[in-house]
């Protein structure tokens, strides 16, 4: 690659060179969209709340409860959660408070938070209700202790112990989106425990979920659905590890709409190119917003994105998926 065009990329000026078909590429970082990764799940915190906005819109009110576990009915942490989620702990106390007349619906969403010292799961549990007696939810979640559990010891709860975190958010659902999300915007300054990150290949561990139907449309829920699909079978650690290994590399074209005068920006992938996306995204000066995670290309080709990707990166950035064959007609 001639070294001006590499010079005009690290620079401070860029040019909007275009190929033949009127448009130019982009690199973009190749995400592990991995709920357990640092950079990744701020994204998807964002988006969940983004999400919870209209949602909540519709709750009669909104009350935050939150449910532990006693770390002393099972053997590790593991075997805590998987109990809770397999014997559905927080669904049949949530059928229970609705029978028993405290919620406006039986709709609800929750959030995860692992403890540092213990590595237990604590969940964080936004319901529809205007008032939430503390005493009826203890007695519903000490329902769940095991058979096998033996008598409970003075002054140790029967399941775990259990809080009315937040009675009432005087900003409304708004202030209830953000308050639960917060937890989902940020990795712990502990990080997520081991066992935790050794799942995901054979067993998912969901940092939020929500009562049945809760997203509304059923579009949503297949999209969700296809998406899981197509997740590879690894854990997360190994999910989080490759993240930002590669990237994506588009064709971006731009038309203004005659009748209105928008501009209109349709993006083909074009391919996966093997090199660190930090070093790239680092490298490559862009314009319009620096701290994006995306780069537009100097090139005029998909042979010279190959070459400035792989000048960047100081080897050969090889394809992993796609290239040239996939350019727009």
């Amino acid at each position: 690659m001639p070294t001006d065009l590499l010079l005009e990329h690290v620079g401070n000026t860029v040019t909007g060179a275009v190929n033949e078909h009127g448009a130019h590429f982009e690199a973009a970082k190749k995400r592990c969209k991995c709920a357990f990764c640092r950079d990744c799940s701020r994204i998807m915190g964002y988006n969940v709340r983004k999400r919870l906005f209209p949602i909540l819109d519709t709750f009669s009110g909104q009350v935050l409860v939150t449910l532990t576990v006693d770390p002393t009915l099972f053997a590790d942490a593991r075997s805590a959660y998987l109990y809770i989620r397999e014997r559905r702990c927080i669904a049949r106390t949530i059928q229970d408070l609705f029978r028993w007349g405290y919620l406006c619906s039986r709709r609800y969403f929750y959030v995860v938070e692992w403890q540092k010292n213990t590595q237990q799961a604590h969940f964080h549990v936004l319901v529809d209700a205007h008032f939430v007696p503390h005493d009826a939810l203890e007695r519903s979640w000490g329902k769940h202790r095991p058979d096998n559990a033996g008598a409970c010891a003075e002054g140790r709860p029967l399941f775990g112990y259990v809080y009315i975190s937040k009675p009432r958010f005087a900003g409304g659902p708004a202030h209830a989106a953000r308050y639960v999300t917060k937890y989902l915007t940020k990795i712990p300054e502990h990080g997520f425990p081991q066992w935790v990150l050794q799942l995901g290949k054979d067993t998912r561990v969901r940092r939020y979920s929500a009562s049945r139907r809760f997203w509304e449309t059923i579009s949503e829920r297949r999209t969700e659905s296809a998406k899981k699909r197509q997740c590879e079978a690894r854990t997360y650690a190994e999910r989080v590890q490759a993240c930002g290994s590669s990237v994506n590399v588009f064709e971006v074209r731009e038309a203004v709409n005659r009748e209105t005068g928008e501009l209109l920006v349709k993006r083909q992938w074009i391919g996966e190119l093997q090199a660190n996306a930090n070093i790239v995204m680092e490298s490559l000066f862009d314009p319009g917003e620096p701290r994006r995670s995306r780069r537009s290309l100097l090139a005029r080709s998909v042979s010279d994105v190959q070459r400035i990707v792989s000048a960047v990166i100081g080897h050969e950035a090889v394809w992993i998926r796609g290239g040239p064959a996939h350019l727009w007609n």
